[in-house]
C-alpha cells in the first residue's frame, strides 16, 4: 500500500479483489488520515504560528533599533563645523581687529589670518598682511584722526567771469581745514 494519498494509491486500493467493501473503505479512511497526520496542521494552528512568528520578529527587531541621533552623523558635523566658522567670520567682521580692512576684501584678510592655536596674534598678522596687500586696507589715520586730504592742481586764476572751480576750492579748503566750501 501506498502511504501517499494519490489516486494512483486510491485506484489500487479499489482494484483489490481480495478486499471486501468494508476493507477498502478502511483503507481509505486510513489512507486519508495518514495524509492529514503527516503535515496537517489546523487553520487556528497556522494562525497562532503566524502571530507567534510575528511577535518574535518584532520584539528581534525593537530589540536591535535605536533611536538614531541627528546631531551624530557626519554630515551634521560637517554643517556645524561650516555654521562655526560662517559664525566666527562674522564676529570678526565686526571686531575692531578688521575694522581697518575695506569689505569686499574683509573674506580674502580673513581667510589669509591663520587661527591655529601658536600663532601670532590676529594684529600682529594683520600688520604682515597689509605690508604684502596695501590695497586691501582702508588708508591709515594720520596722528590727527583725519584722513589725509587730497591736493588736485590748482589754476592760477579762475575764468573770467566765472567762481573758483572744484581744484581751486579744494586747495583752498586743505589750506584752511575751517574753512567752508559753497558751489553756487
Amino acid at each position: 500500500m501506498a502511504g501517499i494519498f494519490t489516486r494512483n494509491a486510491l485506484n489500487k486500493i479499489m482494484e483489490d479483489e481480495n478486499l471486501t467493501p468494508q476493507q477498502r473503505t478502511e483503507q481509505v479512511y486510513s489512507l486519508y488520515g495518514r495524509a492529514l497526520d503527516d503535515g496537517y496542521i489546523s487553520k487556528s494552528a497556522a494562525q497562532q504560528a503566524q502571530q507567534d512568528a510575528l511577535e518574535s520578529a518584532k520584539a528581534a527587531w525593537a530589540k536591535e533599533q535605536t533611536p538614531p541621533d541627528p546631531r551624530a552623523s557626519d554630515e551634521y558635523k560637517a554643517l556645524e563645523g561650516e555654521f562655526s566658522a560662517y559664525k566666527a567670520m562674522q564676529a570678526a567682521r565686526t571686531s575692531a581687529d578688521f575694522k581697518e580692512v575695506k569689505p569686499k576684501f574683509f573674506e580674502t584678510v580673513y581667510g589669509l589670518v591663520n587661527r591655529e592655536d601658536g600663532a601670532k596674534p590676529v594684529d600682529a598678522q594683520l600688520e604682515d598682511i597689509r605690508e604684502a596687500y596695501e590695497e586691501y586696507f582702508l588708508p591709515a589715520q594720520g596722528a590727527s584722526g583725519r584722513t589725509p586730504a587730497v591736493v588736485l592742481p590748482s589754476w592760477t586764476a579762475p575764468a573770467p567771469g566765472r567762481g573758483p572751480g572744484l581744484a581751486e576750492l579744494m586747495k583752498a579748503k586743505n589750506e584752511n581745514p575751517g574753512m567752508e566750501v559753497v558751489f553756487d
